[in-house]
């Protein structure tokens, strides 16, 4: 019932490829998230088109697309000043027009990562089951840490790609989070499971709600738009 707004700040651009029915390379259609970073006069709403489920467009979900030239924009913006706050200043346009606005970043650090990170009420990391995604974790808190100018608290951790399966590793990792003096108290409870029509559904470019609505990997991502919810409501509170 919310009206929302997905930023793809991803130059993978697979949300975006999923959420427009197939058209990874926007940038041969239309405006992307491309130019907004490239030109600072640019109107944000050119570029926020409907998301789509097949052909059919999801109602009251719109989305900023991403395109695989976006990391050569980012590379001609790191010389400009205040490039972390690029994106807040476009979305200071579009802020009261949507109930709740997501930035999907990439899977590692980089311009637009900090630029996600210097808009954003609350900051959401998944953490994969292999040992070195503690050690991307540590990396990714001194990031927000440097951005925030200080220690960053507005943040959750959740396991994602959960195997029951791998039961020693799970151990250990759940074990690493839950003693983390940072992260103890903002381990969300819910975990996504693997589940392989999550793929099916991103080779079908089709989202998983559509997709496949008895997978089990969707009953968990339910959970986790709850347990966010409530916690967004606690921090608004």
């Amino acid at each position: 019932g919310e009206k929302v707004l997905h930023i793809d700040s991803d130059n993978q651009a697979n949300s975006s490829e999923v959420l427009a029915y197939g058209r990874k390379y926007n940038a041969q259609f239309g405006p992307t998230i491309c130019d907004l970073d490239a030109n600072a006069r640019f109107d944000i709403h050119n570029a926020i088109i409907p998301a789509k489920a097949g052909e059919a467009e999801l109602q009251g979900l719109a989305l900023i697309p991403s395109d695989p030239s976006f990391e050569k924009v980012l590379e001609q913006c790191m010389s400009r000043s205040h490039r972390e706050k690029i994106l807040f200043r476009h979305l200071q346009n579009v802020f009261d027009e949507y109930d709740r606005i997501v930035i999907d970043c990439a899977p590692g650090l980089s311009l637009a990562s900090g630029n996600a990170i210097y808009v954003a009420d609350h900051v959401i990391v998944p953490v994969d089951g292999g040992s070195f995604a503690l050690s991307a974790l540590e990396v990714m808190l001194d990031y927000m840490d440097e951005i925030n100018e200080s220690e960053y608290t507005q943040f959750s951790v959740f396991r994602n790609k959960y195997n029951r399966s791998h039961k020693k590793i799970n151990v250990f990792i759940d074990e690493q989070l839950r003693s983390h003096p940072r992260v103890k108290s903002r381990l969300l409870e819910t975990t996504i499971r693997d589940d392989q029509t999550i793929v099916q559904s991103q080779v079908a470019c089709v989202p998983l709600y559509y997709y496949a609505k008895g997978s089990l990997a969707l009953n968990d991502y339910r959970k986790l738009a709850r347990e966010l919810t409530e916690l967004s409501q606690q921090e608004e509170v």
